[in-house]
């Protein structure tokens, strides 16, 4: 590698001549940064090195939908001529959580300045942020699918169930029939 790095050097003083030997290393030097900037894109970081900003809370909101739309499943197939029950529910927008923070405020002559950082606290799972308030999903709709779904009274029922336990208007609520 050394006898190729001479090589190089010296076709780019042949180049140059010996008048302008300052111009052959600067050319040089040039070269070897532009080759090191290039191999810097290989070299990836080390996971140590990385420091993630980011906080997953421990809540998986997903599971959380599941489980919503298994319990109104549950529910709605002890309707009386409801049968078997499939129930899907979409949402408009995911659950939003608002977490405490600490507020510093600096004020000089000339600039104030504000920062924040989240009130976290100790618990036997590791390190938590204070919750403050979690905003709800907004229900887009929800669709069930039962073996009594043609019967117009099971239907009825079904749809005033889902309304009621869900503060949803009836528009939102579709019943078919299983096939």
């Amino acid at each position: 590698m050394e006898n190729k790095i001479k090589d190089y050097f010296s076709k780019i003083k042949e180049l140059f001549g010996d008048k302008n030997k300052k111009a052959a290393y600067i050319i040089f030097i040039g070269s070897l940064g532009i080759l090191l900037i290039l191999l810097s894109d290989f070299i990836s970081d080390t996971p140590s090195d990385k420091k993630d900003s980011s906080y997953i809370y421990p809540f998986d909101f997903n599971q959380e939908e599941e489980e919503l739309e298994k319990k109104l499943s549950d529910i709605i197939s002890k309707i009386k001529g409801a049968g078997n029950t499939v129930v899907m529910i979409t949402f408009d927008s995911s659950k939003e959580l608002f977490f405490e923070k600490n507020l510093d405020e600096s004020k000089n002559d000339s600039e104030n300045s504000n920062e924040t950082e989240l009130v976290i606290l100790e618990n036997e799972n590791g390190e938590t942020p204070v919750l403050l308030k979690a905003k709800e999903e907004k229900i887009r709709g929800v669709l069930i699918i039962c073996e009594g779904g043609g019967n117009p009274v099971v239907k009825e029922k079904i749809m005033e169930s889902v309304c009621a336990l869900l503060d949803i208007p009836s528009t939102k609520v579709s019943v078919a029939e299983m096939a």
